[in-house]
């Protein structure tokens, strides 16, 4: 497959937004020979560099629209499918997403609930990807994760497992971009990224309606998500002609620690070993 095409439209029915299987994706799907699936999808605030992640976990250069203004550019789902880069005998399928938080969209908390639902019932890695330092702040952008419970039932045998969602949802990959800090010293050493997740999600002390929130939220995304990382991923250049030609530019032309932290990154996806069921 060349090019990602578009997999899913969004059309309102009775004044609900009602997700569909784009005829063309499916019948590219359903043509392929039986194989098992590896299905990444990278989901995000908007204008935050996510489609040029997508198209790195394709192991290539350009697919996925990127875009250098304000307005999104990546509308609904699209998808590309091909061998897997390093398993024998398998599918890689990624999947880019509309950004979260669109501000030109009257409904877009609902829009972004619903894109995330489905984001993560298609997949086996959900990457979250994220821009900027390390702090709370990026905690906070993770709480649509914390709400899908409200949203998402697993039945077995007529019984409802709302409990134990982790056991279905995807392995999370938080990705956080242009982040320039490092992960602070505990105990004499640095934190390694996954340790510093971990610290970001450790509940707080105290009684207030902040600290209840962000307790929910933390416990949620634990509860969600047991397999989960976050990997750091360095800026690519101070060049703003070049950050706006990613899908473009030599590899050269991009700082080395930016490349090696990417190249480590879709490795750590391609070879964790888990399959879309």
């Amino acid at each position: 497959m060349e090019n990602p095409i578009k997999l899913t439209s969004t059309r309102l029915v009775n004044n609900r937004r009602q997700i569909t299987i784009s005829p063309e994706a499916e019948r590219i799907i359903s043509g392929l020979p039986p194989r098992s699936l590896d299905v990444v999808t990278v989901v995000g605030p908007m204008r935050k560099g996510k489609s040029h992640l997508g198209n790195l976990l394709c192991n290539k250069k350009s697919g996925f629209p990127l875009g250098d203004e304000l307005e999104s550019k990546t509308k609904d789902f699209w998808f590309w499918i091909g061998p897997h880069p390093v398993q024998p005998n398998r599918y890689l399928m990624v999947i880019d997403t509309e950004g979260l938080g669109d501000p030109l969209d009257e409904e877009q908390n609902e829009k972004d609930m619903k894109n995330l639902v489905v984001a993560t019932l298609l997949s086996n890695h959900l990457v979250f990807n994220l821009q900027g330092n390390l702090d709370h702040t990026f905690v906070s952008q993770l709480r649509l994760m914390g709400d899908l419970a409200e949203h998402v039932r697993v039945q077995a045998d007529g019984k409802d497992e709302g409990n134990n969602l982790g056991e279905h949802f995807p392995e999370l990959w938080v990705a956080v971009q242009d982040a320039h800090l490092k992960t602070p010293h505990r105990n004499g050493r640095r934190l390694t990224a996954d340790e510093y997740l971990e610290v970001m999600l450790e509940r707080k002390d105290g009684h207030t309606k902040a600290i209840r929130s962000h307790n929910e939220m933390t416990d949620s995304v634990k509860a969600f998500f047991p397999k989960r990382h976050l990997r750091l991923i360095p800026t690519p250049t101070i060049d703003s002609d070049v950050l706006s030609n990613l899908d473009k530019v030599d590899d050269r032309d991009l700082q080395r620690n930016y490349t090696d932290a990417v190249d480590s990154f879709t490795r750590e996806v391609w070879n964790s070993g888990s399959v879309k069921k």
